[in-house]
């Protein structure tokens, strides 16, 4: 990008339209946020590796700049930090408004990783009390005005734009699914298949997932998302049934799968991961351990397969892969938050990663499921993968196309992790690794630059003394 076209440059027809607006003017502010400025600045930011490069930055900076000057200048609040005029609730068109004004707000944070402006869920949650209490008095208009604020508090809860490229429409017709089968409750549901998300409405930190609630937590004004309508719808998904009525969800969210590019396994890919974030249990709380422990990182699948190379006793020092320092937050049986201080751009969401607090320990291999970006650290949420990984070269025919790859054992089946579009993802394919053939079921995973495959079968090389490995289905 040259200085000609730079974020502040792209930015200038809509600035002077924003700075045109006249507080009350909610209907222009609504067009506003429709103008094809905000898809260009997003476009040099979304999906870039993390930290951000600077025009990346600028080009996020320019955007929440804009979005929250649009909340001031039409009347609805201060903008530093996000603050909300009574005036505002007023009206119905007033709240509508706002409520638009802060998704897009919350849409850019997102795709740049970023955490909400300061203020922004105190705002958010001023508004949604006001719509549930008695003093909301206009019937009409609450149920659209609800729908609209659920969407917000879905948002966090499933993190949906914080995604993989392609991913982004359907996390938000999800959102918009599920929107309609929840309400708010004051009172805790039973368990985390009823409740959705949790947020204490004095606060200004993100709705929690319910599942998730910490063992302690004393909010001073709590509100709850009732789901036991949206767990069903869910668990549809999840398993869709051979019957397609016209409306089917699953259908609904297929159809916008295919428009996007995406495949119907990457779009299971992506309804797993809301169930796991849904939390089909009825234990209320998954334990994670305070730690504060320093560790070593390797981003990328090459330079994993590199590290993982280098601790085998018959590989020498292998070949070059690049660390970063990094602290253990905190930790579950699934993952890991760990806080990391980059000085280059590495990581996005989907990123392999290895992990180890020192040269005697085996590496762990993890997945980015989250980041958030401060400019100065990130914090990035990964799920463990396995220990005891190994790395191999694969042929994909005998004796031809040497390829890397990760293997290790979970569940008493063998799984590999290859390189992305080294085979097609959604066929059942064959490497060769020490002259053995592995038949490798489609693809059950697919991050930034690597494919997560399970083993069918593995066949011994010709005049080894190993037995016929067991099929594993």
């Amino acid at each position: 990008m040259t200085a000609s076209n730079g974020p502040e440059e792209l930015a200038k027809p809509l600035r002077d339209a924003v700075m045109a607006l006249s507080p009350g003017d909610f209907d222009a502010a609504t067009r506003l946020l429709s103008h094809p400025v905000w898809e260009t600045l997003e476009a040099h930011y979304w999906n870039a590796s993390h930290p951000l490069p600077v025009v990346s930055r600028q080009a996020l900076d320019t955007y929440l700049h804009l979005a929250k000057t649009i909340w001031h200048r039409a009347g609805l609040g201060q903008s530093q930090p996000i603050a909300l005029y009574k005036t505002t609730l007023l009206s119905a068109g007033a709240i509508r408004t706002a409520l638009r004004i802060l998704g897009r707000m919350y849409a850019g944070s997102n795709l740049g990783y970023r955490a909400p402006p300061k203020g922004f869920w105190r705002t958010v949650y001023a508004i949604t009390g006001y719509i549930v209490s008695e003093r909301f008095t206009d019937r009409e208009s609450r149920p659209a005005l609800l729908d609209q604020s659920l969407q917000l508090w879905l948002m966090a809860w499933l993190n949906p734009l914080s995604l993989a490229p392609g991913r982004l429409p359907i996390a938000v017709r999800l959102v918009g699914i599920l929107s309609k089968a929840c309400s708010y409750t004051l009172s805790s549901p039973t368990h985390a298949g009823s409740g959705l998300a949790a947020a204490d409405l004095l606060s200004d930190t993100a709705p929690m997932p319910f599942a998730r609630i910490p063992a302690v937590w004393e909010p001073a004004a709590p509100l709850y998302i009732n789901a036991q309508d949206a767990a069903f719808t869910i668990r549809e998904l999840a398993t869709p049934s051979t019957r397609r009525a016209p409306n089917d969800v699953y259908d609904s969210l297929l159809q916008s799968a295919l428009q996007v590019g995406l495949t119907s396994q990457e779009m299971q890919d992506f309804i797993r991961r809301a169930m796991r974030e849904f939390g089909y249990s009825n234990v209320r709380s998954i334990p994670r351990v305070g730690r504060r422990d320093p560790i070593n990182v390797v981003a990328g699948f090459i330079d994993c397969w590199g590290a993982l190379q280098s601790q085998s006793k018959s590989a020498g020092n292998g070949p070059p892969f690049k660390r970063h320092a990094a602290t253990v937050i905190n930790h579950s049986d699934g993952g890991f938050l760990l806080k990391l201080e980059l000085d280059e751009p590495a990581l996005c969401v989907g990123s392999l990663l290895c992990l180890r607090g020192n040269d005697m320990e085996p590496w762990t291999v993890a997945a980015i499921r989250w980041l958030e970006d401060s400019g100065d650290a990130m914090l990035v949420g990964c799920e463990f993968l396995c220990n005891f990984a190994e790395a191999h070269i694969a042929q994909t025919e005998l004796g031809r196309g040497h390829n890397p790859v990760i293997t290790f054992e979970k569940q008493d089946m063998t799984h590999v992790l290859c390189p992305f579009g080294q085979n097609e993802a959604l066929g059942v394919s064959q490497i060769y690794v020490d002259g053995a053939c592995w038949v490798l079921a489609t693809a059950s995973e697919i991050g930034e630059d690597w494919q997560l495959r399970a083993t069918l079968d593995i066949t011994p090389a010709p005049g080894s003394d190993g037995a016929r490995a067991p099929i594993a289905l």
